[in-house]
């Protein structure tokens, strides 16, 4: 009895230990945490979409080509995991590989993801794009899923994953705050002199200032155990700088330098902004940009620069790892550059960058994004690659404007119009009268027609003008060649409107909207959220005395708002409008803004939600850091405030403006509230 005992321990021990479950539900912890002794990483590929947990689908969703890692840090390997698939999930699966062991074959449509092997830690890497569906649509690849359930020899000694650096270690070319990560509960020491850490070194708290080549180390402990060393190295070095775009370009991909003259921008969309000055054409792309709402015709002084990349063929100055955009300033007014005639025949490499406009086209072969551009000179390739602007469908003739581009794949080069404005080749005189925004809806969809009677602008944001009369307000979506603030009249408009994610918004026949008149600013109504119901869509209106609490995933997008009768979702619509990390989330505020409705596109979510325009603590004080002219966004025009207040010695007009909190007004709080916009 004792011999086959023995045997049964030895057979015990030579096929390893008792295995063990555990089941963990989707949730922001999953993206980048440590629960219940296991570590997750959930990784985007250089340029590609930052994994999410989507609270409304209940899922974490990894894009394609992004990454998934699973770390069991008590030291044995994991033998199975099971990925649960979202209902998106099961429409939007891509190949899925491990660095170890084997994942069983996929089809659309499978209820999980299941890998098999033996490893402490397993890295799942999604794949590309590919078709789903018999209705040919295209959408990216991805991994969603509701839970994993992971299978994994029990017993080991704990161990916790080293600490991570953000950004990692690398070349630097201004100073930099380091954050360090650990796993959660554990104390993190570091040091900076290229020494290993101890538990006598400094005890990390805060970003770490660093401006000279250094090596940065650091080691996570808690009660049980003590993490591997972590070590990074910043080396930094002088940017280069050239005279303009031209000498930028000669630098060759990989520069990262800056133009000391000044540029001009012709074109602005979000995080694109073309610029030209008389050596030639440059996008530049990245948030640093975007946010400075640069506009047609604004001049940008030298100094700025980036990295200098190659994308689908096309060179742009951006970003690479910590090689950020850099010393953007704001804009001085400018002429607006208006866009060259020509025709499709233009549409070629030499003309790369040109700023043009093809009269009395048509668009033919839409599929996507793509489109064929047709004119009396011939054909030419459409890319419709900017937000806010929709592809007529109408069969129209139009007045497209938009910039060459190049579009390089599998070595073969296309030259491509990317449209920037659509305008409706028509007779004003021959449209169909309304007198309101009523009369517009009342009209067929997609019909066009020109307003009798003035209307009055609300608000501008990008490509969105919220607009009002007696019968109510919308929202015109388009780019205008003009920009209105809040009373200005304007007479003549004609459009179209149409349907879009359950909400109603106008088209706008451009040419008719031209500069406003001056009158009476439109002022929001204040309502409670027990009182908001859907026929209010698009309306301006003020709610007094809410709290706020960011949702978890949103990216700090959503948040929920709440007043004395309810709660509502409230969603940073507008990109000058932000709350920074320092938001004050125990305080009451007073929020305006335009009700929205959003509908999930499988339908299962539809919501009430509230653009807000302004966010003001109650009390008078706009909490939105880096704000100090007191409009409730961060922009230029905070650093242009205070340094006109440098030279004329009168801070009457501002709004906090010690925003460096040393009880002095310096050139230190320029540097804070340009620092905040860099960070945004």
């Amino acid at each position: 009895m004792k011999k086959i005992l023995s045997l049964l321990l030895v057979c015990m021990c030579a096929f390893g230990a008792f295995a063990a479950e555990k089941t963990f539900t989707a949730s922001a912890d999953l993206l980048d945490g440590t629960v219940d002794g296991f570590t997750f990483l959930a990784e985007k590929n250089n340029g590609g979409n930052a994994p999410i947990y989507h609270e409304g689908y209940g899922e974490v969703r990894i894009y394609a080509k992004g990454s998934f890692t699973i770390t069991n840090n008590s030291g044995t390997n994991i033998t199975n995991i099971v990925f649960n698939l979202s209902d998106q999930g099961k429409k939007r699966l891509a190949p899925i590989t491990a660095n170890v062991g084997a994942v069983a074959t996929q089809a659309l449509g499978d209820e999980t993801v299941t890998w098999t092997g033996g490893s402490q830690s397993v890295k799942f890497t999604v794949g590309d794009k590919a078709d789903y569906g018999s209705d040919g649509n295209t959408k990216a690849g991805q991994l969603c899923f509701t839970s994993v359930v992971i299978t994994y020899e029990d017993g080991g000694t704990i161990t916790i994953p080293a600490p991570t650096f953000n950004p990692a270690g690398g070349t630097f070319y201004a100073p930099v705050n380091v954050t360090i990560n650990g796993a959660t509960g554990a104390t993190i020491y570091y040091t900076t002199d290229g020494n290993d850490p101890t538990t006598s070194s400094a005890v990390y708290s805060e970003p770490i200032n660093i401006s000279q080549n250094t090596t940065l180390k650091a080691i996570a402990v808690t009660e049980e155990a003590t993490s591997a060393v972590a070590s990074a190295t910043y080396t930094f070095e002088s940017v280069t700088t050239v005279a303009n775009i031209a000498a930028y370009y000669d630098l060759g991909v990989g520069a990262f330098a800056a133009i000391s003259n000044p540029v001009t921008v012709f074109y602005a969309n979000g995080n694109y902004v073309w610029v030209k000055d008389a050596t030639g054409y440059l996008l530049i792309y990245g948030r640093v940009a975007g946010d400075m709402n640069y506009k047609n015709g604004d001049i940008i002084p030298g100094g700025f620069g980036g990295y200098l990349k190659e994308y689908n063929g096309l060179k742009e100055m951006s970003y690479n790892g910590s090689q950020d955009l850099f010393g953007f300033q704001a804009a001085t007014a400018g002429d607006a550059v208006n866009p060259e005639v020509v025709t499709t025949a233009a549409v070629v490499e030499s003309n790369f960058g040109h700023y043009v406009t093809i009269e009395n086209a048509t668009l033919t072969d839409i599929s996507g994004k793509n489109f064929t551009v047709n004119d009396a000179a011939g054909t030419a390739a459409g890319f419709n690659q900017y937000s806010g602007v929709s592809l007529p469908t109408d069969g129209g003739t139009y007045n497209i404007t938009g910039i060459i581009s190049i579009f390089v794949k599998d070595g073969v080069t296309t030259m491509q119009l990317q449209p920037t404005a659509f305008e409706k080749v028509v007779n004003l005189d021959d449209l169909p009268k309304v007198d309101n925004i009523a009369g517009l809806l009342a009209t067929d969809a997609e019909t066009d027609v020109m307003f009798n009677n003035p209307v009055t602008a609300v608000y501008q944001s990008g490509n969105q003008l919220y607009i009002n009369d007696a019968s109510g307000f919308m929202l015109v979506y388009g780019h205008l060649d003009n920009t209105y603030s809040n009373g200005d009249q304007l007479s003549g408009i004609a459009g179209n409107w149409k349907l879009y994610n359950g909400m109603t918004e106008m088209i706008p026949i451009v040419s008719t909207f031209v500069e406003g008149t001056p009158g009476t600013p439109v002022e929001p109504a204040l309502i409670t959220v027990e009182e908001i119901d859907q026929s209010m869509i698009h309306n301006y209106l003020r709610i007094e005395n809410c709290t706020l609490d960011s949702i978890a995933g949103s990216k700090g997008r959503n948040f929920t708002l709440t007043d004395e009768t309810g709660d509502m979702i409230m969603r940073l619509n507008f990109n000058e409008v932000t709350i920074g990390e320092d938001f004050d989330y125990e305080a009451t505020y007073n929020i305006e803004g335009f009700l929205a409705f959003y509908a999930s596109a499988n339908g299962e979510t539809q919501q009430l939600q509230l653009y807000p325009n302004l966010i003001e603590k109650v009390g008078g004080t706009v909490v939105v850091p880096g704000d100090v002219d007191g409009d409730g966004y961060v922009t230029a025009a905070d650093v242009t405030a205070l340094y006109n207040w440098m030279l004329s010695g009168d801070d009457s007009a501002l709004v906090n403006p010690d925003q460096d909190g040393d009880g002095n007004i310096t050139a230190g709080d320029v540097t804070a509230v340009y620092n905040i916009l860099l960070g945004q």
